[in-house]
């Protein structure tokens, strides 16, 4: 019975020193979240973006690093692409704390029969630190990624976590993310996309040296455009059940070139952005139709204007 009695007691005390230990190991870990600062490039300005009155894009300017990067907002993506991408990089993305020990499990094991690293474990949230402190492919730098990751759950939410990583993705020269990407690749936002727009925007940011739309790297962009359709396809994801996705992905092509960002209404938003610096969008009241319209007359009336010398002008809309 005393055998007995002092094993219990034995045991409690192991076990007592293990909650304690995880206890503390919890404790510094959330003070080292609060303590030590999110990576810097998380606050880098976006592009500042003119809307006309509709809300339309008119114009998008560099940001300060010389990079197209419109601040990604959650409510203009479609929620086609928000689901795909989740199915696609991080399935758990919801309810894990930046690691997701499933896919660390599943990748270690099959890393270990094939006896390389064919299988990563990373989440969306190790992949935002990639990209905002990218560091060389090590197991230090993968430890590294993962502790970042927790930080970051811990002090942002789950949708500014995404919008973030919707923010920094990279889609090839100076184009990051996914509404500089819609812009320069269809021509359009993000807030409706097709199946086969979607593929392409996940797929180029996995190799965007090799993807990013030109005349040379379209057979590439077409083959993992198409491979991701139909794994999405195989996964049951809306908008990818389409009985005919083969022919929608046969007759579609990818782009082949990178369109000019939107650049109208160039003298009002050049003043507009000199009167309120530092702000990410700026809704103004011009009429879309008006303000092409009115520029469309402008044109004409210099074409004849410039026979006599006439090099300038300006118009006004009364109503």
């Amino acid at each position: 019975m005393t055998t007995r009695s002092g094993s219990a007691v034995r045991w409690r005390r192991w076990a007592g020193l293990a909650v304690a230990a995880i206890a503390l190991e919890v404790l510094i870990v959330g003070i080292a979240a609060w303590a030590v600062p999110l990576p810097s490039r998380l606050l880098t300005p976006p592009s500042m973006v003119i809307e006309y009155a509709d809300e339309s894009v008119a114009h998008v300017f560099l940001a300060p690093d010389d990079r197209y990067r419109m601040a990604a907002d959650l409510d203009r993506v479609d929620p086609a692409y928000v689901q795909a991408l989740l199915r696609f990089e991080d399935k758990r993305f919801r309810h894990h704390a930046g690691v997701d020990p499933i896919a660390v499990a599943r990748a270690s094991v099959l890393n270990l029969r094939q006896g390389r690293v064919v299988s990563g474990a990373s989440t969306l949230t190790m992949q935002l630190v990639r990209l905002l402190e990218p560091r060389p492919r090590t197991l230090g730098s993968k430890a590294v990624e993962a502790l970042r990751a927790v930080q970051l759950e811990l002090r942002l939410s789950k949708d500014e976590i995404l919008a973030a990583y919707l923010t920094f993705t990279p889609y090839g020269g100076n184009l990051e993310g996914i509404e500089a990407a819609s812009w320069a690749y269809f021509g359009h936002g993000p807030s409706e996309l097709s199946a086969d727009e979607i593929a392409v925007l996940l797929a180029v940011p996995q190799n965007p040296a090799r993807r990013a739309p030109t005349a040379a790297t379209r057979g590439e962009l077409r083959r993992a455009r198409d491979r991701i359709a139909r794994q999405l396809a195989n996964r049951s994801v809306e908008p990818f059940t389409d009985p005919g996705l083969d022919e929608i992905l046969a007759a579609v092509r990818v782009p082949g070139e990178v369109r000019t960002m939107p650049r109208e209404a160039a003298h009002a938003s050049t003043w507009l952005r000199s009167w309120v610096p530092g702000s990410t969008r700026v809704a103004k009241t011009l009429d879309r139709g008006l303000q092409r319209m009115a520029e469309y007359r402008k044109s004409e009336e210099h074409r004849e204007a410039r026979v006599v010398g006439v090099n300038y002008g300006s118009g006004v809309i009364l109503d």
